[in-house]
């Protein structure tokens, strides 16, 4: 079996596992960062995947809550990995222009939002 059979439809970034962790918890966003000694802003970029998790953030995270660093740094190189082999699988496919005559413009741009079509 080769990396490309392991390769998952969507990558997963590990602030969705923070948001899992706080929720199992019942601890909000808020109270971790108190905890992490981070700005909220820091924490809310990094759980909603705008924002990697650096080795300073998995340290606080393993402080505040338990988790050793090492997790939430694989979590994050295995999220990197999956997003360089989900867009290497994603451009390898054969692409082909097709015309689809239509009158509703919004059934192309619902396709194109769902199934990330490029229809001119």
């Amino acid at each position: 079996m080769n990396n490309k059979d392991l390769t998952p439809f969507v990558a997963t970034h590990p602030g969705e596992m923070i948001r899992d962790e706080l929720k199992e918890r019942g601890m909000t966003q808020k109270r971790l960062a108190e905890e992490m000694s981070v700005k909220p802003s820091v924490l809310s970029e990094a759980i909603n995947g705008k924002r990697p998790v650096s080795k300073n953030v998995a340290i606080a995270l393993e402080k505040a809550l338990g988790i050793p660093a090492e997790i939430w740094m694989n979590l994050q190189s295995q999220y990197e990995l999956d997003k360089a082999r989900i867009s290497e699988r994603d451009c390898s496919h054969e692409t082909f222009s097709v015309t689809i005559p239509t009158k509703d413009k919004s059934l192309f741009q619902d396709l194109v939002r769902k199934f990330g079509w490029a229809c001119l």
